[in-house]
C-alpha cells in the first residue's frame, strides 16, 4: 500500500518540482504549527522530528493516507533541508526521466557524487523502523561521507 500512497506524490514536471521548493517555507511552518516549535535547521532537529512522528503514527502507511500527506510532505521538506544545509554540496533535485529509480519523480537531495537521499522514504523508513534515531543516523552518516575534514557537523548558513 505505500507503494501506491508514494505514487500519489510524484511530481510530473520540472515546473511542478520549481513551484514545490518555492512552497517550502509555507509548508514548514504548518508542521511547526502542528509541532507548537519550530524545528532548528541541524541534524539534532531531526530527533525532534523523529520523535512527533512515531508518537503520531503507528507505521509508514499510517503518514502516506490521503488526510495525511501533507506531514509526510513537510517533514520531508525538513528532512532534505537538515541536508541541504549539513551535507556539503548537497542540493534538492528530481529525476524526472529513469522510470526504474525508485526515487522516479520524487524530491530527492543529490549529493556530490550523484548518490540521492530521498527524504519522503527516508520519512516512511524512520515509521518502519522506529528506533527514535533513524532519520539522524542517516544524515550523520552523510555529513560522514561527504563534508570535509573542517567540518564540524554544524550547518554552514
Amino acid at each position: 500500500m505505500a507503494g501506491m500512497s508514494l505514487a500519489a506524490m510524484r511530481m510530473h514536471s520540472r515546473e511542478e518540482f520549481q513551484t514545490w521548493l518555492a512552497q517550502d517555507l509555507d509548508v514548514r511552518e504548518e508542521l511547526y504549527g502542528v509541532l507548537d516549535t519550530e524545528l532548528d535547521v541541524d541534524v539534532p532537529s531531526l530527533e525532534q522530528l523523529e520523535a512527533f512522528l512515531l508518537r503520531r503514527y503507528p507505521g509508514p502507511d499510517a503518514i502516506l493516507a490521503l488526510d495525511q500527506r501533507g506531514i509526510a510532505d513537510a517533514a520531508a521538506r525538513h528532512v532534505g533541508r537538515v541536508l541541504v544545509l549539513n551535507v556539503d554540496d548537497a542540493v534538492w533535485d528530481i529525476d524526472l526521466d529513469n522510470e526504474k529509480n525508485v526515487c522516479y519523480r520524487l524530491p530527492v537531495v543529490r549529493m556530490s557524487d550523484g548518490l540521492e537521499a530521498c527524504p519522503l522514504t527516508m520519512v516512511t523508513a524512520s515509521l518502519d523502523r522506529r528506533t527514535g534515531h533513524f532519520l539522524r543516523d542517516t544524515a550523520e552518516a552523510l555529513q560522514d561521507a561527504y563534508n570535509g575534514d573542517d567540518s564540524d557537523g554544524q550547518s554552514q548558513q
